[in-house]
Parts: structure tokens; C-alpha cells; sequence
């Protein structure tokens, strides 16, 4: 026994050094933002002035979650917009049962996007609105994320205001299933958006998924119908997404 106790306490102790040094790896690469490229200027409106921001010049009092993936600025005649877009990366989450004891533990991740305004007669951003989703996932292949080269700044209807269109999508699956697909728009606080699945094995004949359902709000607008379905023959095949 008196020989076991040390062997133990030797392993034990190694353990946990190894895991503190694992721990402090990830912390001394800690970052506040992993730019990836998520807004396409190619399709975005060539009249708004968009400014890329940087992580540091970000005004401090807003206030939002996640790691920043893009920030974007610019004017319209609302006022100035800030767009910021950030997600989690994954962490462990209980999925308690009904009977709200027992759990399984599941791998999550999330996605943010806001929108913060700030018009002649303020004196600082406000937000406007918040886009929020997750994956909740015990499976093979797992991710949630914007898609890069994706969020356009637009004025397609020229009034003036502009249109944040915002796609990403979400996995959870073990085979070769369509990923959920997404293109969330908002014009001011109106909100239109595509919700369907991604295509796979594009460009062949035994191509399947790419489907998607429309808001009322996106059925009611004929410009933006037409504008949000050319969105998505753009975006939803799987084939060029990097996750």
C-alpha cells in the first residue's frame, strides 16, 4: 500500500500538469477576434462607404458576446450602423431530462450578429436588433457559422435604408445529410429571411437538398424575393463552404 500511494499520486500529479499546461496553451493564444473574411464586398452596395473595424477600436460600451469573426461601419440614412458578427467556438452543455435531474452531456456552439445605431440625436449606439442561434449536437459533424464571403450590405429597393443579409449554417449530422441553411436579412428592424438546407453534390445529377421556405415579410416584397432567392443559388451549395 505505502508503495501504490505514490505511483498514484505520481500519475495523479501528471494529470493535472499536463491538462494546466494544455490550459495555459489555449490562454496565452487567446484572442478577442478571428477575422475570416465573412463580408462580401463584391456584392455589397458600391455607394455605402464600409469600413472594416478592428478589434480595438470597437466602441467598448457595446455590448455583445463571442469571439468577433467581422465588424463592420458605415452610414445611410438612418444614421451610423455597426454590424458585428461573433461566434462561441464549442463548448460542453447538459441537456437535462424532464424529469430536470438527470443529463447527457452534448457539445454546443453559438452565433451572434447585431446591429448597434446611433442616429443625429444621439449621442451613443443603441442596438437595434440581435440575431441568435445554436447548434446542440452528439454527433460526428458538428458546427455552426457564418459563411465566408457571404454577409452583404445592400440597398436593393434604394430608399435610402440599408439591407444586412446575413447567411450561415448548421450542422449536426453523422452521414452525408444537407446542412440547415439560413439567410436572415433585416432592413431596419424588418425582418426577412430563407430558411431551408443545403445542396449536396452540386452540379450532378444526383444533386439533392437546396430547398428552402420564405418569411411572409419576404413573400409580401417582390424586390426582395427576387433579390434573397438569387442569394441563395449563390450560397447553398455545399461544395464550397469551408467548415
Amino acid at each position: 500500500m505505502k508503495k501504490i500511494l505514490p505511483l498514484l499520486l505520481c500519475i495523479v500529479t501528471s494529470i493535472i500538469s499536463a491538462q494546466s499546461e494544455a490550459h495555459l496553451e489555449k490562454f496565452s493564444t487567446l484572442e478577442p477576434d478571428l477575422w475570416l473574411g465573412i463580408w462580401d464586398s463584391a456584392h455589397s452596395n458600391t455607394k455605402l462607404k464600409i469600413d472594416t473595424l478592428s478589434y480595438d477600436v470597437i466602441p467598448k460600451a457595446l455590448d455583445f458576446r463571442g469571439t468577433v469573426v467581422e465588424a463592420l461601419q458605415w452610414k445611410d440614412t438612418i444614421g451610423d450602423n455597426i454590424l458585428i458578427q461573433t461566434v462561441t467556438g464549442h463548448f460542453n452543455w447538459k441537456d437535462y431530462e424532464d424529469n430536470g435531474i438527470d443529463y447527457m452531456v452534448q457539445d454546443k456552439a453559438e452565433l451572434y450578429a447585431y446591429l448597434f445605431t446611433k442616429n443625429k440625436e444621439e449621442s451613443s449606439y443603441q442596438r437595434k436588433w440581435k440575431i441568435y442561434d445554436y447548434t446542440e449536437c452528439f454527433g460526428v459533424d458538428w458546427y455552426i457559422g457564418f459563411l465566408a464571403k457571404a454577409t452583404t450590405i445592400t440597398d436593393v429597393d434604394e430608399d435610402g435604408i440599408s439591407e444586412i443579409s446575413i447567411p450561415y449554417i448548421s450542422v449536426c449530422r453523422g452521414g452525408m445529410d444537407p446542412s440547415s441553411l439560413k439567410i436572415i436579412m433585416y432592413e431596419d428592424t424588418e425582418k426577412y429571411a430563407l430558411r431551408g438546407a443545403t445542396m449536396i453534390m452540386c452540379g450532378s445529377e444526383n444533386a439533392y437538398g437546396g430547398d428552402f421556405t420564405m418569411s411572409t415579410t419576404v413573400q409580401h416584397n417582390a424586390i426582395f424575393k427576387t433579390f434573397l432567392a438569387e442569394r441563395w443559388d449563390r450560397t447553398k451549395c455545399e461544395n464550397n463552404m469551408r467548415f
